[in-house]
Order: C-alpha cells, then structure tokens, then sequence
C-alpha cells in the first residue's frame, strides 16, 4: 500500500444527496503537490545481483519553481551516478547509512528554463531477506534485492532517484535474461519474449509514491475481456491455481466497481514471490509460494489486496494526519465476505474481543495516531476498531447514504491524499448531517465504551406493553454517544423486535412501545457498537494468552528429554516482558492475575485445564481432547485448548500438546495467526491445520428477562442483508477452505 494523491471526475456517478446549509460539505481537494516524471531505462543481471539504469527525470513546473536551479535528490550508495548528455556534474553531498539501506545524496544543476536531466548509475543492489518484528509473530522482508531467485524493489530500496515530497509518474522498461518477465504498476504497453531475453515497457500516469519491480521466470496467464486485465505471475504453471485467482480477480473487481465507483488501474496482478510475503502495492499484489496456494486466501486476504486499489492505492492516506485505510478495507472486505456469509455478528464479536484481549487501558491510543500494524495492540487499533467505526457510522446513515458517501468521497479523492475530516466531510454530505463531532469522539480519543444493562421492567400505557429500559455507561472518563440496538422477546412472536436507542449519558432509560408483552430483551445481541466487552462475552481463546499482561508458561519436567527441548525453546519464542518460565515441578497451582501456558500431556497442571474444558462439554484425558464426535489424539495430533482459568475468571489458561518434538517449532509460528480460536487440532511436523474450533458466548450481562425469573430462549433476530453481493464464479473450487496460515 503507497499514500499519494492525484484528481478525478466521478461526481456523475454519486447518489445526488441533498444536505442543509449547516452540514459542510466535502469541496475537491485542493492541486497535488509538485511532481515528477521519470523514463526508467533497467537492465537486470540477476545472478549477478546487478543492475543498470538510465533515469530522464522530468520536473514539472511547480517543482522546478520551487526547487530552483540546484535539483537534490538520494539514491542508494555505490550505484556511481553521473549525468548523461552534458551539463554539470553531479554534485555529492552527502552519505547516510543509519536507514534500512544505506543512501547518497547529490545535486544536479540546471541550466535556465531547463527540467530535465538524464542519469546513469548501476551496480549491486543486494540486501538479504531479514526477520522482523518480535515475539510470537514475524515477518519476512528485505528493503531491495537483485538476485538469482528473484529480485523486488521498492522506493525503500533507493534505486530510483528520489526527490524529497515527489509525488512521481513513470515509465519503466526493462531487459532481463531469457526466460525472466518483470510487473510494476500502472498498464503494460510493451512485452517482448525470445531467445535473447525479454523486454517489457510499464507506464503508470497515475500519482504514484514510489516505483516497484518485481521480477523472476514468471509463467503468466491472464484474462483481459473486460475493462481491467486481470493477470498471474507464477514461478511455475499451476492453471488451476491461476483460473482461481484469475476467477476471484473478475468478480471482486465487479463487485467492488458496482459498489465504489471504477477500479484506478488498467489491470490487477497476482505475482509469486521467492519467500514469504502477503503485500499490496498499486495494480498488483505480491504473495509468497505458501501463502498464495492457501485455499481460504482466495476469499480473505485477496479481496482486502484488491480493495486496496480503491482506498490506500486509489485514494491516499496522509500519514501525517492518521491512517483510516486499514480499518475501511477490513471493513469492506474481511467484514464483507464474512457479512455474504451470514457471519458478519461473529466477525464483529471476534473484532471486539481482539481489541479486549491486546488492548488494555495503559497500551490504548487515539485512532489518529495509527499509521500502520506494528504488532497486535496496533492491529486491534487500526483495524479492528476503525472496521467497527465504519460499521456504526453505516448504521447510523443506513445503506444507501453509507455508499453514497463512500462512493463520493472516492470520486473527490482519487490520486489525492485524503483525511480522517476528508472522510467526515464527504460522509457528512451524504448523511445530510454534520458527522464530524461523531468522527471525533472516536478518532481523537482513546478508550471505548462498556455497556452496562441496568434494569429491564415491563408496563402499560394506553393498553399497550412498554419496556422501560435503563442502559448506562461504565466505562472511566467521558461518556460517547451510541446507537445502541436492542432486541425484545415478545411472549407472542417467533419474531425479536429491533429498536434502537441513543445512549449519550452515564446512565439513561428508555421507553420502548411494543405490541405484545416483552419477556426477554437483549442489548446490542450482534456486536454492532465498538466497546469493551465484559469478561463473560469473551469466550475463552487464544488471543487472551497471546494478549495477557502478564503470562506463566509451565514446561513438563517429566518429559522426555528431547519434548522437554522443544517446549522450552517454544516458551522462549513467545516469552516476552511480564512472561516468566517455570517447570509443574516449580508450580502447585495455576495463578491468579496471570494467562497459563501449560505445555505437555505429562504436564501435573494438565488437570486443570481438563476441568475447566467441562463447561465447553470437551473431555481432556491423558491421550485424547474429545468434542462431540471428534476425537483429538494424543499419538497423532498435536492438541490446543483454552479455557476459563480456574484461578480467575478474567484470566485464560491454554493446554498445548505434542508428541512430535518437529511440530513445535512450527506450532510456534503458526499458532499467534489462530487467535480467534478456543480449540485446535494439527498433525505432522508442518504442522497442518485439522481442527479447529470457536467457543460460543455461554451467557451474557446485555440479556436480561422481563417479568419471569427465568431467562427465556432469544427470539429470531430480523435477517440482515450484505452491503454488496458477490457475482457467482465460474471455476469449482479448489480444495478445502479454512481459517488459518
């Protein structure tokens, strides 16, 4: 994802949305800064790690105006630059080395009315692929790097002449060994294939904020019927993998185009990587050789890489001024598809409890404060919070404002930079209100609302039934204004009864006229508010161990010795600040205040988990997890649970075990992706994915019975429909579909 800035024309296409004269409206932003062209000359050599460029950079008015006679721009050290077709030689003016590659800063002089110049550089560019991040979840990456396997280079790379604040178009051709194919962004304008080498041409005249190459012996297939080619760049031929993509591509473009306005790009690739990697750049997105073969991907992150096109590619973040891109496209696509699905309650419920198992009140931040993902607390901030900001603001306007909205800050903001206020304004506009006061409560401040239900009484007024209703608002400091809806069970109707109410102080009630007599009433029942969930709506999972505080990992002492390694060198993988290590020998009993890790079926602490499995109706023997019909064993599956800890209700207490000392160092890598889960099955070293479960809500503070002592069965809640629809597809699918790395 890049943040830059362009202009477009699509007002046309927006729902006309009258508004009264005190709602602000969203105005066209004002030009983009100055820019610059660059006509990029590569040749690569890749297992030499070379390569050679020749750059004409042309600077428009504005910036020769600014910038004067004496042009500054960095490029990566050693590439040697010098000035091709006369005038003064470059100057060099300095070198720095504290960045993710080290760069050389030079001057070119231009002779009046001149804005353009020519330069020539090349040389090794080869930075190994690097670990990064810390504790339980890394990832892989490397600032630029020209190779044999492969080579990917990006505006971190340095290879590209930069001008500080450019906002740049290009064109790219490159000529690579036979065999090789190379991707950028923007559309293809020249491909040539033969025995001495390749050469194709890129041209991007949209706003970009850096150049991207991404070569390798790419097999390619593609379909370009419609208005968008949609490609794949395999290191191998897989046709069904590729008809996959290919199929998935069209539809979500389709979808996404109905729904948003029309895609910015000529064509939208999938490009294999040589390691791992899950990234999107404008026009294209660059996947690892395991991750794109995961079978859920195609309907999970490859609609978020697309819709990336529209917001963070399509329309720019300022990054300056908060990052609102992540959240929307979680919203629009991890939200979406789920929605499709009938699933959308639960993936909002497993938002929240994201945000309650990593975020606690001393790690919370203001949502304008987040720029990109740097771990789970940023995550749970910047995604899942924003993803429910959207959705209650969708809830506020209804459907067709919400898109309209959507739809008209699209048009207004193409190639532009755009704002939280940006956003308000162009919702504003649409609503036929003025939102920014609601943006603001849930952007500029940290925190979040904890709903509590403080009395629900049955009355009559007028021969009908009325629910008196006492919400309040427990949450430390300031009280936010909610929509909040709630369900009533009527003793007469299959069918609950919606309403929703507006909770602006501490503590308000709330009369609900109903035609028959209410027997249960359910507070927000499908997670439809952003808020702190209470303990008891927060199924035990494994995010509340990955989350905790403060974390206990028991080793087994009685194990063998070679198991007992493995554990060990699995704590210290997911040990981190407020984690401590010890054996069962050393701990009589699980802890209060803290998660529990007990590792091993020889673990003496096994028990405990064992019993607090009973209320999920799961049995943990010493050789097996049984659920229902599925039985976990001992001897061929490596087992995950998490339970209330029998210590404290507030706390998680997670059992982990193998028999196979080669499935432990990949069950630490893969089991912080499985978060959302309170019960897990893996066989083989992999290890490979088999089993997996959520448990559900087992009761909830937000329901409450109305004139009975007991709390009766929920009534249907009314069906809701998705925002968009996906076009069917027309390839079988592949494989088994399912929910983890």
């Amino acid at each position: 994802m890049t943040t830059k800035l362009g202009t477009t024309a699509l007002l046309a296409l927006l729902c006309a949305c009258a508004a009264p004269a005190a709602v602000p409206t969203a105005s066209a932003p004002a030009p983009s800064g100055p820019t610059v062209h660059h006509d990029l000359r590569v040749s690569l050599e890749p297992p030499a790690g070379h390569l050679a460029v020749e750059d004409t950079v042309t600077l428009s008015p504005a910036l020769r105006a600014h910038v004067g006679d004496v042009v500054p721009f960095s490029l990566h050290a050693g590439l040697a630059p010098e000035r091709v077709g006369g005038g003064e030689k470059l100057e060099s003016l300095a070198r720095n080395e504290g960045g993710p590659v080290p760069l050389e800063r030079f001057a070119v002089k231009l002779a009046p009315g001149d804005r353009a110049f020519t330069v020539r550089y090349g040389g090794e560019l080869s930075h190994p692929v690097r670990e990064t991040g810390d504790g339980a979840k890394k990832d892989s990456d490397s600032p630029g790097l020209v190779s044999a396997e492969g080579v990917v280079l990006q505006g971190e790379s340095g290879w590209v002449p930069a001008l500080a604040d450019e906002s740049l178009t290009f064109t790219l051709e490159v000529r690579l060994p036979p065999g090789w194919d190379a991707v950028s962004q923007g559309a293809r304008t020249r491909h040539e294939r033969g025995e001495q080498g390749t050469l194709v041409r890129w041209e991007s005249p949209e706003p970009q904020e850096e150049v991207f190459l991404v070569a390798a012996p790419f097999v390619e297939r593609s379909r370009t019927g419609g208005r968008v080619a949609v490609q794949t760049f395999l290191r191998k031929d897989d046709p069904a993998l590729a008809d996959t993509y290919l199929d998935a591509g069209e539809r979500y473009l389709a979808m996404y185009d109905a729904l948003l306005g029309p895609y910015p790009y000529a064509k939208f690739a999938v490009v294999e990587n040589f390691w791992e990697t899950g990234y999107g750049m404008p026009s294209f997105t660059l996947l690892g050789p395991h991750v794109i073969r995961l079978p859920f991907l195609v309907d999970s992150s490859y609609p978020h890489e697309i819709l990336h096109n529209w917001w963070g590619n399509g329309v720019y973040v300022d990054p300056a001024r908060g990052n609102w891109s992540e959240g929307l496209t979680a919203y629009l696509a991890d939200h979406l598809v789920q929605e499709q699905r009938g699933q959308g309650a639960e993936h909002r419920r497993s938002s929240l409890q994201r945000f309650a198992d990593y975020v606690a009140t001393n790690a919370d931040f203001p949502v304008r404060e987040f720029r990109a993902r740097h771990g789970e607390v940023t995550q749970a901030v910047g995604y899942d919070k924003v993803l429910m900001v959207f959705h209650m603001l969708r809830q506020r306007m209804g459907d067709e404002r919400f898109v309209a909205g959507l739809r008209r800050f699209y048009a207004e903001y193409r190639f532009h930079d755009a704002t939280f206020s940006a956003l308000a304004r162009s919702m504003s506009a649409a609503a036929g209100e003025d939102l920014g006061p609601w943006f603001a409560q849930w952007i500029d401040r940290p925190g979040a609302p904890e709903l509590r239900l403080a009395s629900a009484t049955a009355a009559a007024k007028d021969g009908r039934s009325v629910l008196e209703l006492t919400l309040a608002q427990s949450q430390p400091g300031a009280t936010f204004e909610l929509d909040v809806p709630v369900a009533v069970t009527l003793a007469s109707s299959p069918k609950a009864v919606r309403r929703v109410v507006r909770l602006k102080d501490r503590r308000q009630t709330f009369s609900i006229e109903l035609d028959g007599k209410p027997v249960r009433v359910d507070v927000d029942p499908e997670f439809d508010v952003f808020r702190r969930l209470d303990a008891a709506e927060l199924p035990p999972a494994l995010s509340g161990a990955f989350g905790a505080q403060a974390a206990v990992l028991v080793l087994p002492a009685s194990a063998p010795p070679d198991l007992r390694s493995a554990y060990a060198a699995l704590a210290a993988e997911w040990s981190r600040a407020g984690s401590e290590v010890v054996t069962d020998a050393q701990l009589a009993q699980i802890p209060a205040g803290k998660a529990v890790w007990i590792l091993g079926w020889e673990n003496r602490l096994r028990g405990a988990v064992a019993s607090a499995l009973v209320a999920h109706g799961a049995t943990l023997g010493p050789d097996a997890l049984r659920l229902g019909s599925t039985t976990l064993s001992r001897k061929d599956r490596t087992v995950v649970a998490a339970a209330r800890s029998p210590a404290d209700p507030a706390q998680v207490v997670v059992f982990v075990g193998a028999e196979r000392p080669g499935a432990l160092p990949g069950l630490a890598r893969k089991l912080p992706h499985y978060g959302g889960y309170g019960l897990l099955g893996f066989e083989g070293d992999a290890p490979t994915n088999v089993a997996k479960e959520s448990w559900p809500v087992l009761r909830t503070p937000l329901a409450a019975a109305v004139g009975t002592d007991a709390l009766v069965e929920r009534a249907a809640l009314p069906p809701r429909t998705a925002l968009a629809e996906l076009p069917r597809s027309t390839v079988p699918a592949r494989g088994t579909a399912g929910a983890g790395p």
